[in-house]
């Protein structure tokens, strides 16, 4: 009889060529020309307006994937998910600020702030069905909002202004995108081995049949609870990393656009896909700082929204691969 040990000890020396025979492959090849395409950046350019585009790509990366988690495996949709970006984005700052906090230390805090507070707010809304959970968490959101722009309670919550002059990760842009890039690495990384797991096979059979799943001895309200804190944390991770970048955070963080911003990555990179998220966050991005100068980001937003409905409904990730497959296998000869 093999021990727990034993079947450990295979699954490591298994890993090798795991890892060897998903890089052969077309997807797994492409993502790591990818990421090594990323960390060549800083050595093409230095500019830090250049390296501050990637660096809020990365961010919202993480961001639109922790949404992506909770609405693409476990098909629960939260139009309020600005709540965790923003509230660890006001525990950092004022960390740091306030409290002259190591950046590290200030974001491991404001992570499992996030995470806490995701505990509490999906033990509340994720027992409401349909379209009120979506609801339910926006109301939270815009009543944050609301609530830290109050003035009577500008000495504990700093008011509309919010705060300012937080220290930055780095004096360097180059440092800031390198660490930066090694956190969003580390969360697909992470989020994508549990969408794999069996904890995201008990996801993906809550969201495909929650009534069949729940038949089945599934308690499902424990893991979507579970699943919520999961995407609260990685969504305080993106708060606090932003903060950091932005070096400044007022009450327009908890608005229910940037939530929106996080579905609109998601569903035009591809449901249920992780890696998805950050192809739609560059996208996104990138195509907002191109027309920044003459529309509004609600513009670009709403552009983009319209073009998902009627053009890629699954997004363009899967798509895209399947086009950039058949390109390389002309070129291959095949």
């Amino acid at each position: 009889m093999v021990s727990r040990v034993q079947r450990l000890k295979i699954k490591i020396k298994g890993l090798p060529k795991y890892l060897s025979d998903w890089v052969k492959t077309f997807k797994g090849g492409l993502t790591v020309f990818c990421v090594l395409g990323l960390f060549l950046i800083p050595l093409i350019t230095t500019s830090p307006y250049f390296l501050g585009i990637f660096i809020l790509a990365m961010i919202f990366s993480i961001f639109a994937a922790s949404w992506d988690l909770l609405a693409g495996f476990v098909g629960k949709v939260s139009f309020g998910h600005a709540i965790f970006l923003g509230l660890s984005a006001y525990v950092v700052g004022a960390l740091l600020k306030f409290n002259n906090y190591i950046w590290w230390v200030a974001l491991i805090i404001g992570i499992l702030f996030s995470l806490l507070v995701g505990l509490i707010i999906g033990g509340i809304t994720l027992r409401l069905k349909g379209p009120y959970l979506a609801l339910g968490t926006m109301v939270i959101s815009i009543i944050l909002q609301k609530l830290f722009a109050l003035y009577q309670l500008k000495p504990i919550l700093w008011g509309d202004e919010g705060i300012s002059g937080i220290p930055p990760l780095s004096s360097s842009s180059i440092i800031t995108y390198y660490i930066i890039l090694i956190f969003m690495i580390i969360s697909f990384i992470i989020m994508i081995q549990i969408t794999k797991s069996n904890l995201g096979t008990i996801f993906k059979s809550i969201r495909d049949d929650e009534t069949g799943a729940e038949a089945s001895g599934i308690k499902t309200v424990k893991y979507k609870i579970i699943a919520f804190m999961i995407s609260s944390a990685f969504a305080g991770l993106a708060g606090g990393l932003f903060v950091m970048y932005n070096r400044a955070v007022n009450p327009l963080i908890f608005q229910p656009m940037y939530s929106f911003y996080a579905l609109v990555m998601a569903a035009l990179g591809g449901m249920a896909t992780i890696s998805g998220s950050a192809l739609g966050a560059f996208i996104f991005i990138f195509l907002g700082e191109i027309v920044r100068d003459f529309a509004e980001p609600l513009f670009v937003f709403s552009i983009i929204l319209i073009l998902i409905v009627r053009f890629a409904s699954e997004g363009i990730l899967r798509s895209a691969l399947e086009r950039l497959k058949e390109f390389w296998d002309i070129l291959i000869g095949k």
